[in-house]
């Protein structure tokens, strides 16, 4: 495993121009996660957290500052560079699952490899090893609205895991989940953690940001 840090932020800031002058998302943020870390980013809503978050998974830019993942320097990259990085290296779970309604659950998980010169045949086994990561193999031939919240949330972590990312990267995943679902996802989490696999979770809520190894607190666009 290289000594190296998979994520390096020095002076991350982000600014937004509105109508009332200028907004800063983030300030100066430095930050350092290696490899199997499993990182809870805290705080309220409206903090920064999201836009934090973003620009972690390649789908924003900084307006200053260095960002360097697994050794790739963000601010050079262009955009086809940052979508093929993060099809290899990222791996996403949104609140809102993002599921596709009229593709089943097999097809959902295996949706990412589609953008490799992969196999069908392929493509399903690693989908369909994924999907057992969250024993959800049952559910292949299902669609999600035939799913529970619970059950859609486990899909999207399967689909986030089935590129082998460097990172799984998780924006409020218990979200829009009840109590019952969401412990069930820390669960899952804390067990993908032990296996090795890297975290970065944002949430405002406490009890889930405590499952985690590390806590930051972002307030106000600053790192406490």
């Amino acid at each position: 495993m290289s000594d190296k840090p998979l994520i390096q932020l020095e002076s991350l800031t982000k600014t937004f121009t509105t109508e009332a002058g200028v907004i800063s998302a983030i300030k100066n943020v430095n930050l350092t996660i290696n490899a199997g870390d499993y990182i809870s980013i805290a705080g309220p809503s409206g903090c920064g957290k999201s836009t934090l978050m973003s620009i972690l998974g390649l789908l924003d830019n900084a307006t200053s500052g260095q960002y360097l993942l697994n050794g790739h320097q963000a601010h050079d990259l262009d955009v086809y560079q940052r979508a093929e990085i993060r099809n290899k290296e990222i791996g996403f779970v949104f609140q809102a699952f993002n599921l596709i309604g009229d593709l089943t659950v097999l097809e959902n998980v295996a949706l990412p490899l589609t953008y490799r010169k992969m196999k069908k045949q392929d493509r399903t086994e690693i989908a369909m090893n994924s999907l057992a990561k969250v024993s959800m193999v049952d559910r292949a031939k299902f669609y999600p609205a035939q799913l529970s919240g619970g059950q859609q949330q486990r899909i999207a972590v399967a689909r986030s895991l089935v590129v082998d990312p460097s990172i799984l990267l998780a924006d409020e995943p218990t979200g829009n989940l009840d109590s019952k679902n969401a412990n069930a996802i820390m669960d899952l989490f804390d067990e993908l953690n032990e296996e090795g696999r890297t975290i970065c979770m944002v949430t405002h809520d406490s009890r889930f940001a405590k499952r985690s190894r590390r806590i930051i607190q972002l307030e106000d666009g600053i790192l406490r």
